[in-house]
């Protein structure tokens, strides 16, 4: 409704253009002093006669014109004073309110249209955001290992934020300015229609200029957007990276490159603007060209001065929508970058896909297992026909080198990505028919990179679990053993711990990853290498939590540091995406081979 009401104002202000041009007519020809008629005898035919098949059309239009332009001149004598007559209380009514009204009617419909037409690009837009968001959350993994983070950001603010101008005032434009030319353009046959048909010979002249100057915009802002992708990866590299840059110098090496990039930025852009700007010059220089034939015309015909004073602002009145629409087709082609960017997002498939009719899942009873698993990124195999069983409440502990498909196995067990050969099955039903959400509800996830969100202690540890109470949230983290340095928190559990949680400590951010696992309590628990960055002090204390939290759970730990894996019931070793070693930490030491070698560079002979 809100957007029907703001076309129908943008149209009646499109319209009031024509209607104030002929209120001024009104008043000026009110205004003008009587004229003595003179007449003058003309060998030209009447135009009804030289035209043919059209005469009778001709005349009943002449007719129309004739009877119109009676009826109005009543209403303006009824109405509005005239020069050299007594004045009556009407008059003076018409006088003081006519302008005012009309006025206010134009700038009435012009308010509403602008502020329902912006209220419903707004609406749009910002539902698109989210739509772009959530579609972008939805994809799988192997979308954002091919994608830059500068690109996603782009397509979220930047392309949105193009779209954005483009509804707010190009909509507006593209139904106001042609309604304005259309009535300006019937008040002017009204008023001369031969002399207007004479003065839009220039129309083509001005659409060429408009195609031309619109491909060359679209070209330039298409280079724009690419250039602009790059930079905002370059920022987002910089600042995840700020450590590096400092400790190695690179300040300057960083600037260096952004400085490329936005002078790069910068030409494209005014490459844009030239193609647009150029086309408002050209249309009025055309426009004012026309008229200096105009004035000539209406100095040798003795027209009639408040006609043709209405005529001229008619054609000034004209050109302006006429430029408007020129640089909405510009911004149009412009917009349609970032529209095509995103419609190629909205379009994107998850690789991961969800089973139509998922089977229901909420406990895990027996066992998972992996039968003939392979997995390729491209064209490199990462695991190869991996055949592994893991019982109900056993804990397995995998290492390898690094590059050995220890993470992979993890993002398979996830789901994040789907085997390219074999199956992964969770008693006995394969991972792909169960539903994506009830499957992960089941495993918690402690990882070496810990995300921390610009939220409170209360919102980073119950985001573990939809719907936590603060008293689970609080028994959560007791049992991670982080309540303590949170009470020490300015706000306790109401403080925002800021973006990646920079004010805690590596062992204080791991335990809020644990409060939260724990809040989650998953029956099956991943542990990522998640005490490899923490220093001995810290790593016993997580470890403490850790070992709290994997009681009674079925547990899947990778380690780098083997020292972590000597609690572990069974251990796995990988090399090249297969499993070469199966064993307990004793027997692996024992057996001398490839764990007992990576354990003896760490200084482990035997179980301590």
């Amino acid at each position: 409704m809100r957007l029907w009401i703001s076309v129908f104002a943008a149209v009646c202000f499109g319209v009031s253009n024509a209607f104030v041009l002929w209120t001024i007519k009104a008043v000026l020809h009110r205004l003008e002093p009587p004229k003595t008629q003179i007449v003058v005898e003309s060998n030209i035919k009447p135009l009804s006669q030289n035209a043919g098949f059209a005469s009778e059309w001709i005349d009943a239009a002449m007719a129309k014109k004739e009877t119109l332009q009676q009826y109005s001149e009543t209403l303006s004598n009824e109405w509005l004073p005239g020069y050299g007559e007594e004045i009556t209380l009407r008059q003076i009514l018409g006088a003081c309110l006519l302008v005012p009204l009309v006025a206010g009617f134009r700038g009435g419909t012009e308010f509403i249209s602008k502020y329902g037409i912006s209220w419903v690009g707004e609406r749009v837009v910002n539902d698109l955001r989210i739509r772009v968001f959530g579609k972008l959350s939805g994809l799988s993994m192997d979308y954002f290992n091919r994608s830059k983070m500068g690109d996603m950001l782009t397509r979220i603010n930047g392309d949105t934020a193009m779209l954005q101008v483009c509804l707010s005032s190009g909509v507006r434009n593209s139904i106001t300015s042609p309604m304005t030319v259309i009535s300006v353009f019937c008040l002017m046959l009204f008023l001369d229609w031969q002399l207007t048909m004479s003065l839009f010979l220039i129309l083509p002249f001005v659409l060429i200029a408009i195609l031309v100057f619109g491909k060359k915009a679209r070209k330039a802002s298409r280079k724009a957007v690419e250039t602009n992708v790059t930079q905002s990866s370059l920022i987002v590299e910089m600042l995840q990276s700020i450590r590096i840059v400092k400790a190695y110098g690179l300040e300057s090496l960083q600037t260096s490159r952004f400085g490329i990039l936005s002078r790069r930025l910068f030409g494209h852009t005014m490459k844009t603007i030239r193609s647009q700007e150029k086309v408002g010059p050209l249309v009025e220089f055309m426009g004012v060209s026309a008229m200096g034939g105009l004035i000539l015309f209406v100095v040798a015909t003795e027209r009639s001065m408040s006609d043709m004073v209405v005529f001229f602002g008619a054609l000034a009145t004209f050109y302006s929508p006429v430029k408007k629409l020129a640089n909405l087709h510009v911004l149009i082609e412009k917009t349609s970058i970032g529209v095509d960017r995103l419609m190629k997002v909205l379009d994107e498939k998850p690789s991961v896909t969800e089973c139509e009719s998922a089977v229901a899942l909420s406990q895990f009873k027996h066992s998972i297992h992996f039968e003939n698993v392979s997995f390729s990124y491209d064209q490199t195999k990462v695991i190869d026909r991996l055949n592994l069983d893991i019982p109900r409440g056993q804990k397995l502990g995998i290492a390898g080198e690094s590059g050995s498909g220890k993470s992979t196995l993890i993002n398979l067990f996830f789901r994040f990505f789907d085997p390219t050969e074999g199956t992964i099955k969770l008693d006995d039903i394969d991972f792909r028919d169960y539903s994506q959400k009830e499957l992960r509800q089941l495993m918690a996830l402690v990882s070496q990179d810990v995300v921390v969100f610009d939220q409170t202690v209360f919102d980073n540890i119950g985001c573990g679990k939809e719907g936590s109470s603060n008293e689970a949230i609080q028994s959560a983290a007791m049992s991670a053993h982080a309540d303590g340095f949170i009470q020490n928190l300015p706000k306790g559990y109401e403080t925002i711990l800021g973006e990646r949680g920079t004010s805690l400590s590596g062992g204080q951010r791991q335990r809020i990853s644990i409060a939260r696992a724990f809040v989650r309590d998953a029956p099956i628990l991943v542990l990522d290498e998640a005490t490899a960055a923490l220093d001995s002090a810290s790593e016993g204390e997580v470890q403490n939590a850790i070992d709290e939290l994997a009681k009674d759970r079925t547990v899947i730990c990778i380690a780098h540091r083997l020292s972590t894996l000597q609690q572990m019931d069974r251990i796995i070793v990988l090399a090249e995406g297969a499993i070469v070693e199966d064993g307990s930490f004793d027997s692996l030491i024992q057996k001398g081979g490839v764990f007992a070698n990576m354990a003896k560079r760490q200084g482990i002979s035997s179980r301590s």
